[in-house]
């Protein structure tokens, strides 16, 4: 049965009924974003396809704790726990007749700059998934550094959820317990004005395994 997208009562069921499927499917975190609000903003590689936000205006962010599946939980582990929910979640915009494109979390179309089509990152901060903490990580009030994310594009219409304000107060520890020194302690409310004044993408260790920054987040349930 397709859909209809008309009410905002409709949204809000649209809304209700992919988180709790997503929920369901074992995702501990879910929001929503309108991708015309965030006009302007950079979101990933320099331009967006002519037509491209008409046709998937809506972004509904999926994304799993650190250690979801025990303690040796690798990032490859939950990636692609949530690629299978997305697949779930595809399936069933598209048998309702709405479009459907996954951001995979591990992207990168710009593999010198680590930039990807769209910044899954700034999708979850404006879903309200979390803020970006002094890692450039996002942080959820619940769980702490969000350990993957992925995002499902569609035409589905949706009520978008409100980012929620950075929390990380003086709190330094991600910065201090870094031993490759690749973080540098810089205050911001919602994104530094560059990621290289945080981030020394050429010292971090994290595709390598590497989770001491996450581990010293006092917001991870432990």
């Amino acid at each position: 049965m397709r859909i209809e997208k008309e009410s905002d009562g409709q949204k809000l069921e649209n809304t209700l009924r992919l988180k709790t499927m997503a929920k369901g499917l074992g995702v501990d975190l879910v929001g929503v974003v309108d991708l015309k609000s965030l006009d302007g903003m950079p979101l990933g590689i320099p331009s967006l396809p002519e037509g491209f936000i008409d046709k998937h205006r809506y972004a509904f962010l999926m994304g799993v704790q650190l250690g979801k599946f025990g303690p040796k939980t690798t990032g490859a582990q939950s990636s692609l726990f949530l690629e299978e929910v997305a697949f779930r979640v595809k399936d069933y915009l598209e048998e309702n007749e709405h479009t459907s494109f996954i951001i995979h979390t591990e992207d990168e179309f710009d593999r010198d700059n680590r930039i990807g089509f769209m910044s899954l990152k700034v999708l979850a901060k404006e879903a309200g998934l979390g803020w970006q903490g002094r890692s450039l990580l996002i942080v959820s009030p619940q769980f702490g550094p969000i350990h993957r994310l992925i995002a499902v594009l569609t035409n589905l219409e949706l009520e978008p959820d409100k980012p929620i304000s950075n929390m990380c107060g003086d709190c330094s520890l991600c910065v201090d317990a870094c031993p490759y020194m690749a973080l540098t302690l810089r205050d911001f409310n919602d994104h530094p004005s560059q990621r290289s004044d945080v981030l020394d993408i050429g010292a971090c260790q994290g595709d390598f395994g590497c989770m001491i920054c996450l581990l010293a987040c006092p917001y991870v349930k432990k």
